[in-house]
């Protein structure tokens, strides 16, 4: 196995663990929370998270443009499409996740109705990107044994 395909496997496992980590297990915690309490854990699991997944969404994405550039045929087709799951992930992260995370951070809980109605989206958005990163993972690691 080339270091590309072992960092692209590496960090793609790991954020894709991390994501559906957080989907399934402190989703259905945060969805019974009263709004303060879940603006209290949201806010510090996500100043956790947010130190670390960007990093390995960025060399995942890195080594599996490493891996296409290197290799030939199906296993560059593979990690090109891998990659390319990511970035979107990224995209995503970047322009609606995270802007939405930091309202439900910054709404003053008296505003509940608000911030339950962001924290429904948020959760529905996250496990599409839970999903999409899962889904890019699997075609990762087609890429690495092909």
């Amino acid at each position: 196995m080339s270091a590309w395909a072992a960092v692209m496997l590496t960090a793609g496992g790991l954020f894709a663990g991390c994501a559906a980590s957080i989907a399934w297990t402190r989703v259905p915690i945060w969805r019974r929370m009263t709004v303060p309490e879940f603006v209290d854990d949201f806010g510090e699991t996500l100043r956790r998270t947010d130190r670390i997944q960007p990093a390995l969404l960025v060399a995942a994405v890195a080594a599996a443009v490493g891996v296409a550039i290197a290799e030939d045929g199906s296993a560059a087709i593979l990690a090109a499409i891998g990659a390319t799951g990511y970035v979107l992930v990224l995209a995503a992260s970047a322009t609606v996740l995270v802007p939405l995370q930091r309202r439900i951070i910054a709404t003053p809980v008296e505003q509940s109705a608000a911030i339950r109605a962001m924290r429904g989206r948020w959760f529905r958005g996250n496990l599409g990107r839970s999903v999409l990163a899962a889904a890019a993972f699997v075609v990762m690691v087609a890429a690495a044994t092909v």
